[in-house]
């Protein structure tokens, strides 16, 4: 699977010499501003995409049963960094482009893999005329993807494979596509998508819980916490299941596996448990919790604001 390549920002760079941390640190020094592109990584074996916006990765997508689909961020990070084999490719490409490209792996299509020598191209694109269609179609050709951008049912653009972008009507559209052969083709309409959640952001999460969970065991000790923790994360994870990516262990210490979800997933879930862990614990210590959880919060305070967290907390009553 291949996609245009807009900017060479790095080319076929060897993997075991290269510091991913680097690449990912300076796609948010790009010269032009921060890199919205995508960085490929191919494997002896396999082929991943990391998908960064505005220096930030956004999605990954990888190879499974040979075929592409969405994975964790910080499983394709991971996996890059302690990897010994494998060629590191990054691109500059346009804003609307990535989001085309994600949505192969993220949206679910109006049709899929049809071959161009059994549709009705004129039949086609006068129904997507009556649809007053916005969004792209996918044009494969063994793996290599090229992709038509229409607005008001009207194509309007196109992102060949090998060259830059070009405007492009019907009647060249049509011409384009009745030369081809053995191409599939795919529509999909333009959606707002979905980012994965910031690894920083739910390390933040997980530091603060932590850390109230210890200021918590000083003072009431390593049973009590565990018995109001643990059916906290129970109740917690039955109305968002985002959670059950999440694991305590037996010195109550919180990790976990990584997922896909957003930003506002994660906060909303960790809102819910730990308001349900703090009120368990008021029982015992009554007015006594807020100091705590004051003290505990403080180093976290600022970023947990800007993240949203007391917009669905209860500890917004702190006035922090």
């Amino acid at each position: 699977m291949s996609f245009p390549k807009g900017n060479f920002l790095l080319k076929d760079a060897a993997i075991q010499f290269v510091n991913f941390d680097n690449i990912l640190n300076q796609s948010k020094k790009a010269r032009e501003g921060h890199l919205t592109g995508y960085i490929e990584i191919k494997y002896p074996d396999s082929l991943e995409y990391l998908f960064l916006r505005d220096g930030s990765a956004v999605t990954a997508a990888g190879e499974k049963d040979d075929k592409f689909e969405e994975y964790p961020l910080e499983e394709i990070i991971e996996k890059a960094k302690k990897a010994h084999q494998g060629i590191v490719n990054v691109y500059q490409i346009e804003e609307d482009l990535l989001s085309i490209i994600i949505s192969l792996f993220k949206e679910k299509p109006l049709f899929a893999n049809l071959m161009i020598e059994n549709i009705n191209l004129d039949s086609l694109f006068k129904k997507l005329k009556e649809l007053n269609f916005r969004g792209f179609l996918a044009l494969n050709k063994k793996g290599k993807y090229s992709f038509v951008k229409f607005r008001k049912g009207k194509p309007d653009l196109i992102y060949p494979i090998n060259k830059n972008k070009k405007k492009v009507n019907l009647k060249i559209l049509i011409a384009l596509l009745k030369n081809e052969k053995g191409m599939l083709l795919s529509a999909y309409k333009e959606r707002k998508l979905k980012e994965q959640a910031n690894p920083a952001l739910i390390g933040l999460y997980i530091k603060f819980f932590n850390s109230l969970i210890k200021s918590f065991t000083d003072v009431v000790g390593h049973s009590f916490v565990r018995k109001t923790l643990i059916p906290a994360y129970e109740n917690a994870s039955m109305s968002k299941e985002v959670l059950k990516n999440f694991q305590v262990a037996d010195d109550l210490s919180i990790s976990y596996k990584p997922f896909i979800g957003t930003d506002e997933e994660i906060t909303i879930a960790f809102a819910i448990w730990i308001d349900q862990f703090t009120d368990g614990v008021f029982v015992v210590l009554g007015r006594k919790t807020d100091g705590i959880i004051y003290n505990s919060i403080k180093d976290y305070r600022f970023a947990l604001k800007s993240a949203g967290f007391f917009e669905h907390s209860k500890l917004s009553r702190l006035d922090i």
